[in-house]
């Protein structure tokens, strides 16, 4: 069973600006999540997991300083070469979010994001406190922390259901299985059939995301002095937003 980083490196990096932008464009999409969130006051922005940079280009297109961390350089060069236009706003980092969040000087931000299934992605739930934690120490007084992700703790579909179809144009599909393993962990196997010279293959890897229910994140919040704002549950997403107390 693969871990995530070599599956982004292997199958889903080289697809994931594609399948993000089949249902349209995914900075237009960020610009009106932060908005609709209330998340365009800040200054400076850091964005967790950042991929190729739906969100730190929304942001930065509203004029916002943004740090922008993910572990695929791949992914990061994308967004260096998006975010040219802006580069003097920009500061890019590969690495692991725990590790970075570790080195930074607190009361660096006004807003930490962690947007699409990164916190899903960390190896365990240590890692998400300490994210969460070092999130906390790094935000400015009254900073802001917001994260958005797929919540499966109560996924609990059987046969056929268990396939769902994430994207696909004329040349190209993106299937998923998704298989509880247990009560905190999800395997996760990704189909990508691409139609070339020779005709259809498929190329296939898997992984393990964390089930993390949103009260477990919203418990873990409270006890470093995060006051849960607002949660939103829309098109897959839970989203929950909260503030420095």
């Amino acid at each position: 069973m693969g871990d995530v980083k070599r599956h982004y490196a292997e199958l889903l990096g080289p697809v994931y600006t594609w399948y993000t932008s089949v249902g349209g464009d995914p900075v237009a999409r960020a610009a009106a999540w932060l908005e609709r969130h209330g998340l365009l006051t800040g200054t400076r922005y850091l964005d967790l997991g950042a991929g190729s940079g739906a969100h730190a280009l929304a942001l930065l297109r509203a004029g916002k300083r943004v740090t922008a961390v993910d572990f695929d350089p791949a992914l990061l060069g994308e967004l260096r070469a998006a975010g040219e236009p802006y580069a003097e706003l920009l500061t890019l980092h590969a690495a692991d979010l725990s590790a970075f969040l570790r080195s930074a000087t607190s009361a660096d931000f006004d807003l930490i994001l962690c947007a699409g299934d990164t916190l899903t992605h960390l190896p365990s739930f240590g890692d998400v406190d300490e994210l969460v934690r070092e999130s906390a120490r790094c935000l400015d007084a009254r900073g802001r922390l917001a994260v958005a992700y797929r919540d499966s703790s109560r996924f609990a579909a059987e046969g056929v259901e268990r396939f769902i179809e994430v994207a696909r144009d004329a040349k190209r599909t993106l299937h998923c299985l998704l298989e509880p393993l247990d009560a905190e962990h999800l395997r996760v196997t990704d189909l990508v059939t691409e139609v070339g010279p020779d005709g259809p293959r498929t190329r296939l890897g898997d992984y393990v995301k964390l089930r993390i229910p949103p009260e477990r994140l919203v418990k873990a919040a409270g006890a470093v002095g995060l006051e849960l704002t607002e949660r939103a549950d829309e098109r897959g997403m839970t989203t929950l937003c909260f503030r420095k107390a």
